[in-house]
Parts: structure tokens; C-alpha cells; sequence
């Protein structure tokens, strides 16, 4: 818009109604790009008895010479125009006054009373920042209902949205990516990702992909507030949430690394946009659940053992490990996307509403007894928003005067521990920098720890960076144990030397964190309910420090194996153990999902006795077990149990297991539609060994529908260049996949040209959806088929 600043020049004179109006209208058309006949003038409203200035999309316009003097009656006007717009088309509606020199936006609360949500003073030095401001405010785009597959659709790997951000992310990336501070948040996160995963996967390409996560998943926090996000850095930071007193929902962390960027803020704001058409009000899923799954690659999740828990199953879960929701706490310790979380949220808040508690204390009650941990710093920031939809924009709008969201970015199995000479240290390994050490009863007690942690960060700031002045506020504080202060004395040095050298910005965050499944370990902290769904990683994809590691603990609690099944060993079963250990209350309840295997296998001899552990108090006893077959789909890519199971209960295993069947219409079925599809029945436990049913024609198949190595079987074409292509001969080179494995995985691709007759259409996919045609590739097909072939189009 070439003119946009002197046509800033006039506005801001307040030029009257009229002129105003046909200002704003220039700006939307040239320099938003708004069709012109997209805006409503004079829109007539008769329910009303009105007529609304402007109309554009779900944003109403009321314009006005001087707000000074008309602020009032243009509030009053908004007022009826947004209620009678929402009463109408059951969409949310924003309302602008403007008179030229201000800009202000509205929106009606649930109470239908009018507030303010941001506004804005045009300048003519930055008139760019007005266009910036209108982009943010403006809802011009329909509403869309968060259904997880609409989610996936507008969102996901296959969306513009997604593909243009990662375009963008990677020239941001290259601009920052060597400054110091950047360089730990990215190490940082890799170190956190190897305790995920068990050996090193991270890269840019990862990296990226989880800022992208990260932003979206922030910015619904901010729309399920009811905030419309105004710049970038409150939204990435959490300002928002820090000013309405809810603590833990949003912060900064590792991804915030993209406003150091030129650009950056431009990213964030457009994704936000695009975020907050999403209707949050009435959630009933685990909708971050389903956007995740779609960016990571089905086959990467399987090898890493990343298996998302549908609704349904997680419904049906804590219906029966939570008879009492309101006196019983709840603990997910690998919480993923909080489906767990989500629905025990549910269950304690509904039975607050049938107990005739108030709001505040409804609230109060949730966030005190259902609690998640988990080490995937993305899954915390989804599960963080999944809370806060299981709360509803309009609990939280009811809300006590402060608020924590308990869901925690910490290593639950705890091996950031080291002992000796019968005391214990937390350990925060900083990459390539000092250890950063906390005696572990600091960390067991989560507001003194937040206290050290928020005084280290404080005193590190210069002028007052002296070790003097933080050990005085040591012993202030009631911190008087010589080893104590002489271990905390050497953590606050080390702060300061990371200060020095531009690497602190993150510690706050990450310390903060780390300290509470400590807390929740202490005996008086334990939960009444321990339940979700652990990792299934196999030992042979762990790194060998964790394999060592792994197969320590494994005997020391009566788990391991070894032998044969050694490489199939898998951390659920040790998870499971450690959970107990850690932070259940005896007589209290374990829920898990867990693998089939966990009841026949003999990698799970140890587990199956119900007798693992380091003593006596480790003893568990199977109370329920529910099996789902291979046929019970879509569910898990590998038969699956769900195990009930009481700390320090003694007796026999059960005789029977309840067995379900049946085919879902969709993996996020609701509950409802998975107790009708669904059938059970009580069978005896499985033997030793035995696996679920399977099809009858396995034993005619050396393989399941998988072409491999696909690198020299899949092709696609090259162009031919300006000579045209060869007919009978097209030029076609091997289709490159990500997950392809060794040996096939570093051979560089095959290329020539290939004798038509030898190509056919080829129709594969990761997943595939009824009615849904996958895109064609084309295969080598070494032989001349028969007219028969089941690979031939």
C-alpha cells in the first residue's frame, strides 16, 4: 500500500465519521487485501432497531468522530450489534470503535456484558503496526469446531499453514541458530528428548517442528483464556496468564528462540490468526492429541514407542480407577497430550457441580488433586492446553485468585539423581557447562525450591551478583545445613558464569520444573491414583548409557530377563514398577496401558509375578486386566492391555480377564460409540506365551502389507528436460523416505531410465481412511506381471 502513511497522516486527525470510514476502508482493501465486496456498509439490524456501520466477516465496525467524547455510546452500540450478530449465527463476534486516532476492540462475555480486548494508536512513524494490530483483531474467517480431525485438516502436516511455517522456521533458524542462548535452548531440548527416547533423534527438522507445536499450542492457552493475542512475545512468555493470576499454563521456554529472529514476531502473530478460529468453548476431546500424531511420522512413533491413548479408552479408564474424584488425588506421570488428564479434569470438576461446590472451589479442588508430569517438553506445553480445555473458558473465568495448572516438564522414573554417603543430589547437566546440583529434600519441597531457584536468578542479575548476598538469603530463608549451602553456593556460581556468557534465560524455566516429581514423591504427597498410558520402548532402540542404566534398575527390582528376549525387553514394565515406588499410596491404584505382551511374554516374567521391586512394599496385585486383540481397531498398532493393580495388596492374580472386540469407526471414537461397538466378555488369563487370535490365513504371509526395501521398488518421475521425455523409456529416480532403514537408508538413490512396461501404479500410504484415494507413485516391477497382480492399476 504505497499511500499507507499519509493516509495514517489524516486518520489520526480524527477527520469525522465519514472520512474515517472511508480510510479504514482503504486500508482494508490495499493493505490487508480484503475484497471490497466482502465489507457490509450500513448493515441494516431491525431486531436492534440499528444499522452497523460496517460489516466484515465476524467483525462489526462502529465508527465514530471522537471517542473522547463518544466512547460511551459507541460501547452501547457494539453491545447490541455483537449480541444480536451471536444470537443469529451462534458465532463469537468482535467489535471495533474507531475514530481515526484510536482503535479499540471488544467482545461480548458470557455475563453479555461488553469488554475491552486490545487497542491500538495508529502512528504515521511505524503505520505498519496499525495493519499489524487489524490482522490480530480482526475475525474474518468462519469459526471452526476443534474436532481433532478438522484440527489435523487445517493444522497439520498436509495444511498450507504448516508447510509455509516450516519454510519460514528454517530461514529464522539459520539467522539464530549460532548465538549462545539459542545453542543451549536447542541442546537442552535434545537432552530431554534422548531421556524420552533412549538415544539422540533430535534435529533441525524436529526442532522446528516443535516450535511450530509449541506456538499453536500456546496460542489456544491464550484463546481458551479468552484473550485474543496482541504481540508475540506475550504470547510465547505467558504474560497473559501471569496478569490473570494462573500460573504453570504458559511459558517461556526452548522455543521462544524464534523472536531473536527477524520475522520472528511476524511468524507467531500469523499462526495465532490462524489458531484462534478455532471455537474452544466446548471441547470434549483431546484435541492436541490428534494434531501431534500427524506430524510425527506413524513408523517413528513405533519404533519409539509413542502410542497416544484414545478418549474413549482413557474414559472408560478413569471411570473405573476414580470412584471418588473429589477426595482422590490423581497422578499421570507421563502425561503426553493429557487425554488422562482431560477426562479426570472432567470427572472431578462434574462431580464438584453434583456435590453443589462453587466454581472456586471446583477449580481449586482439580488443580490440587489431578496432576501430570512428563520429559517431552512439547507434550507439556500440549498437555498444558488440553487442562485448560478440560476447565472451559467459562470456569476459568470464575476462577480464585490464583491459579496453578499442575502439569510439569521433570524425568519421573527420577535418574537426575545421584547418592552418596547416604544423601541424594538432583543433578541439571547444563551442555557443555558445569552440573548444576540441589540437595534432593530442597527439591522435595516445591515452594522453597521455586523460592532458591527464583532468589539464584535474581541475585545473578548484575550489580547484585556476589555470592555474599545470595548465602545471606540462605540463611534468612532457613537454609542453615553447612553441605546444603556450600552445594546450592556452587549452583548459584555456576548461574552466574552462565549469565555471563549469555546462557541463562532458560534455567528459571527448566529448574522450576525439575523439582516436582521430587515433591510428589514425598510420602505425604502420594497419590491415591496413578494412572495412563508409559512409553513402550524397546531396549534394542535405547542408546547404550540407558541400556545400562535400564538394565541395572531392571535388576534391582526383579525385572530383567535378559537372555534371549533381552533385546525385548521394553521400559513399560519398569515404568510401571518405578511409578508404584515412587509416588503410590499404599493401598492406592496403578492404571496403565500397556503392552499385551506384559501377560504372557517371558521378558515380563518379573512383571507378571507382581512381586517386582527393591522390597517388600513393592508388592502389587492385579485387580482387573481388560485385553484388546489385534482386531479391536483402530486402537494400537500391537495388542494392548489395560492394567488395574493395588500397592501392597497381596493374593492371586485374577482367573479372568475381560476381552473386548470389535471395529471402531474412528481411533478417537467417543465413549458412548465405543460401548456400543465395542462387545466384551470374561475369558480366562492368557497362558504363558500365548498371543491374542489372529487370522487364520497368517501362516500364508511372511510379511503384513509392507513393501520393502521400498528404495528400490518406488519411484518417481524426473523431468526430462527441454528434449521431452522418453516414451517407452521414462526417466525416474527412487522415492526418499525419512524412516527408511539400514542398510537401504544411506543408498543413494537409484536413477535412469526405466522400460515402461516395467512401471505400474502403485497405491500405498501411511494410514488409510475409508473412501479416501492415496496419491499414485509407481513401481518397478521386475517381471511382466500377470494381467492378476494384485500391485498392478
Amino acid at each position: 500500500m504505497p499511500d499507507l502513511t499519509s493516509t495514517i497522516e489524516e486518520l489520526v486527525t480524527r477527520p469525522g465519521h465519514e472520512k474515517v470510514r472511508v480510510l479504514v476502508d482503504r486500508i482494508l482493501v490495499d493493505g490487508l487485501r480484503v475484497e471490497s465486496r466482502d465489507i457490509d456498509f450500513e448493515k441494516p439490524v431491525p431486531e436492534v432497531h440499528g444499522r452497523i456501520d460496517a460489516l466484515l466477516g465476524r467483525s462489526v465496525f462502529e465508527f465514530k468522530s471522537d471517542l473522547r467524547a463518544e466512547g460511551d455510546d459507541a460501547e452501547s452500540q457494539l453491545a447490541r450489534y455483537l449480541g444480536e450478530r451471536e444470537q443469529a449465527t451462534n458465532h463469537r463476534y468482535v467489535g471495533l470503535a474507531i475514530d481515526g486516532a484510536t482503535f479499540v476492540a471488544y467482545e461480548r462475555g458470557r455475563d453479555e456484558s461488553l469488554r475491552e480486548l486490545a487497542r491500538h494508536t495508529p502512528s504515521a512513524d511505524d503505520p505498519r503496526g496499525l495493519l499489524a494490530w487489524l490482522q490480530t483483531v480482526l475475525a474474518v474467517g468462519e469459526e471452526l469446531s476443534p474436532e481433532p480431525e478438522l484440527v489435523r485438516r487445517e493444522l497439520g502436516r498436509d495444511s498450507p499453514a504448516y508447510r509455509r511455517a516450516q519454510g519460514e522456521l528454517s530461514i529464522l533458524w539459520s539467522e539464530v541458530a549460532g548465538h549462545p542462548d539459542v545453542q543451549v535452548k536447542r541442546k537442552l531440548w535434545d537432552d530431554y528428548l534422548e531421556q524420552v527416547y533412549g538415544a539422540r533423534i533430535g534435529g533441525d527438522a524436529l526442532f522446528l517442528q516443535h516450535t511450530y507445536l509449541t506456538i499453536i499450542a500456546k496460542t489456544m492457552a491464550t484463546s481458551v483464556l479468552g484473550e485474543i493475542p496482541t504481540d508475540a512475545e506475550t504470547l510465547l512468555s505467558g504474560a497473559a496468564f501471569e496478569r490473570a493470576g494462573i500460573q504453570g499454563a504458559v511459558e517461556s521456554d526452548f522455543f521462544d528462540w524464534v523472536l531473536s529472529a527477524s520475522g520472528g514476531e511476524r511468524l507467531v502473530m500469523r499462526l495465532a490468526r490462524q489458531v484462534s478460529r478455532f471455537r474452544l468453548v466446548d471441547v470434549e476431546h483431546d484435541v492436541m492429541k490428534g494434531l501431534y500424531e500427524s506430524l510425527i511420522d506413524p513408523e517413528q512413533r513405533h519404533d519409539l514407542g509413542e502410542y497416544y491413548t484414545p478418549d474413549w479408552l482413557a474414559t472408560w479408564m478413569c471411570e473405573r480407577a476414580i470412584p471418588q474424584p473429589l477426595g482422590q488425588k490423581v497422578l499421570d506421570p507421563a502425561c503426553g497430550s493429557g487425554t488422562f488428564l482431560f477426562h479426570a479434569v472432567r470427572r472431578h470438576l462434574e462431580a464438584a457441580e453434583e456435590a453443589g461446590l462453587g466454581p472456586d472451589q471446583a477449580l481449586e479442588g482439580c488443580t490440587d488433586k489431578v496432576i501430570g508430569i512428563d520429559v517431552h517438553p512439547v507434550a507439556v506445553a500440549i498437555a498444558r492446553v488440553t487442562f485448560l480445555l478440560a476447565i472451559g473458558e467459562e470456569r476459568l473465568r470464575a476462577r480464585p485468585a490464583r491459579l496453578t495448572i499442575p502439569v510439569y516438564l521433570g524425568d519421573s522414573l527420577q535418574w537426575n539423581t545421584e547418592g552418596f554417603f547416604g544423601r541424594r543430589e538432583v543433578r541439571v547437566q547444563v551442555p557443555d557447562g558445569p552440573v548444576l546440583r540441589f540437595p534432593d529434600h530442597v527439591a522435595e519441597d516445591a515452594a522453597l525450591f521455586d523460592a532458591i531457584v527464583h532468589a539464584m536468578v535474581e541475585y545473578a542479575e548484575p550489580p547484585a551478583a556476589e555470592t555474599a548476598g545470595f548465602r545471606a538469603w540462605l540463611r534468612r530463608n532457613g537454609i542453615t545445613d553447612a553441605r546444603d549451602i556450600a552445594t546450592l553456593e556452587r549452583t548459584y556460581e555456576d548461574l552466574v558464569m552462565l549469565r555471563q556468557t549469555g546462557r541463562n534465560h532458560i534455567w528459571g524455566y527448566v529448574l522450576r520444573n525439575l523439582s516436582r516429581p521430587f515433591a510428589l514423591s514425598a510420602p505425604a504427597r502420594r497419590a491415591d491414583v496413578v494412572i495412563g498410558n508409559p512409553p513402550w520402548l524397546s531396549y534394542r532402540y535405547m542408546a547404550p548409557r540407558m541400556q545400562e542404566r535400564f538394565r541395572k534398575e531392571c535388576k534391582e527390582r526383579r525385572l530383567w530377563t535378559g537372555g534371549k528376549v533381552a533385546t525385548h525387553q521394553d521400559i513399560s514394565a519398569y515404568f510401571f514398577a518405578r511409578a508404584v515406588e515412587l509416588y503410590l499410596k499404599d493401598g492406592g491404584m496403578i492404571a496403565f496401558v500397556m503392552p499385551y505382551a506384559a501377560l504372557t511374554r517371558q521378558q515380563f516374567k518379573g512383571f507378571q509375578s507382581q512381586q517386582f521391586g527393591k522390597g517388600r512394599d513393592q508388592i502389587v496385585r492385579f485387580e482387573e486386566v481388560w485385553t484388546f486383540d489385534e482386531k479391536v481397531q483402530p486402537l494400537f498398532p500391537v495388542p494392548s492391555c489395560a492394567i488395574f493393580a493395588e500397592r501392597n495388596a497381596t493374593g492371586a492374580r485374577p482367573e479372568n480377564v475381560v476381552a473386548f472386540s470389535g471395529r471402531l469407526s474412528q481411533r478417537n471414537a467417543s465413549s458412548d460409540a465405543a460401548t456400543i461397538t465395542l462387545s466384551r466378555q470374561t475369558v480366562r488369563w492368557p497362558e504363558a506365551g500365548e498371543q491374542p487370535a489372529r487370522s487364520p490365513y497368517q501362516r500364508l504371509f511372511r510379511n503384513g502389507a509392507t513393501v520393502y526395501p521400498r528404495k528400490l521398488f518406488v519411484v518417481e518421475r524426473i523431468s526430462p528436460g527441454r528434449f521431452g521425455e522418453n516414451p517407452e523409456a521414462p526417466l525416474v529416480r527412487s522415492r526418499q523416505r525419512r524412516q527408511e532403514k539400514q542398510p537401504w537408508k544411506d543408498l543413494a538413490p537409484l536413477e535412469g531410465n526405466i522400460e515402461r512396461r516395467f512401471l505400474r501404479r502403485l497405491y500405498l500410504g501411511e494410514s488409510l481412511a475409508p473412501f479416501r484415494l492415496l496419491e499414485p507413485v509407481e513401481a518397478v516391477i521386475p517381471w511382466e506381471p500377470d494381467s492378476g497382480s494384485l500391485i498392478s492399476a
